[in-house]
């Protein structure tokens, strides 16, 4: 521009310009303008620079940084498998651990409920044998009654659960029999024949005894199966059946005639018994035809 305008000027102009020195003042202005321009530039391009090495510091340390975070990351990470593994086996040990203690509670507890079906059934026998022993219970009775309705009562109670419950068939059996011939120590001297024991217990009911007996140890309702088990409950029962006929009717020997119909249509049935066979047979008979009907019982359920 500075150029095109000293063209255009003549050569009064440039003399004039020569003698005022105007021309030169303002090369040195325009020198002066373009110095600082550049310096400006200059400045600029340094603080571009420096923005720029600044930047590039910048993203080697943000480069450092993530590189860290990854390292970071990838530690964390193995520690957190290393975790989920560990926390895996815990948790398989708890799971052990907790079977193990559900186990042992389990048996703990079956053992308690064995021990409380124990503890019922030694309180109820003691119960009931206490009773018969002080002649509160069954004492108007033959003999021979009075042990079956004794027997019945026992396993009638918590001694029957016990049984089921362990599958002991021996153990309160045969302390019943024990309690009862230690009771009956006069009669267990006796060698019994079973007809003419069986024709003594009819004929010592008394009368009005004799229906409420005959319906407690009724047998005809029972079918052919449990009837082949109790042959001498059969020949009670029939006998108390026998005992309520009109006189005319009645067999010769009420005994004698249950035990052959006995022998004839259920099971055999031996015809002289010693004290220990005669109470063994009635603990068994009853206690076994108690467990059978308390087994379907609950099958049905």
């Amino acid at each position: 521009m500075s150029l095109n305008y000293r063209k255009s000027r003549g050569f009064f102009g440039q003399l004039l310009d020569r003698l005022t020195g105007s021309d030169r003042d303002r090369q040195l202005l325009l020198d002066g303008n373009l110095i600082a321009g550049q310096q400006t530039l200059h400045n600029w391009v340094l603080e571009l620079t420096d923005s720029l090495r600044i930047s590039q510091l910048g993203l080697q340390i943000t480069q450092k940084s993530l590189l860290e975070a990854r390292n970071i990351i990838r530690l964390n990470k193995s520690r957190l498998q290393h975790q989920e593994r560990a926390i895996i086996d815990i948790a398989e040990q708890l799971s052990k651990l907790t079977q193990q203690i559900d186990n042992k509670f389990k048996t703990i507890e079956a053992r308690i409920h064995q021990l409380e079906t124990k503890v019922a059934a030694n309180e109820d026998l003691d119960a009931i044998i206490s009773a018969w022993e002080a002649n509160q219970t069954y004492h108007d009775f033959p003999w021979l009654i009075q042990i079956i309705l004794l027997v019945k009562e026992i396993f009638s109670s918590a001694v029957i659960t016990y049984e089921l419950e362990t599958q002991d068939l021996e153990k309160y059996r045969r302390l019943i029999i024990n309690k009862i011939l230690a009771r009956s120590i006069p009669i267990t001297q006796n060698f019994f024949s079973l007809a003419e024991l069986l024709d003594l217990s009819s004929c010592q009911l008394e009368i009005e005894d004799l229906p409420l007996c005959a319906a407690i140890l009724e047998i005809r309702s029972f079918t052919f199966t449990r009837l082949n088990s109790i042959p001498l409950l059969f020949a009670v029962g029939t006998t108390l059946e026998f005992s309520q006929l009109p006189p005319e009717t009645q067999p010769h020997h009420l005994g004698k005639s249950a035990i052959a119909l006995c022998r004839q249509q259920i099971n055999y049935l031996p015809r002289q018994m010693d004290a220990r066979e005669l109470v063994s047979t009635i603990v068994n008979e009853i206690a076994n035809d108690s467990l059978s009907q308390l087994i379907a019982c609950q099958s049905n359920l």
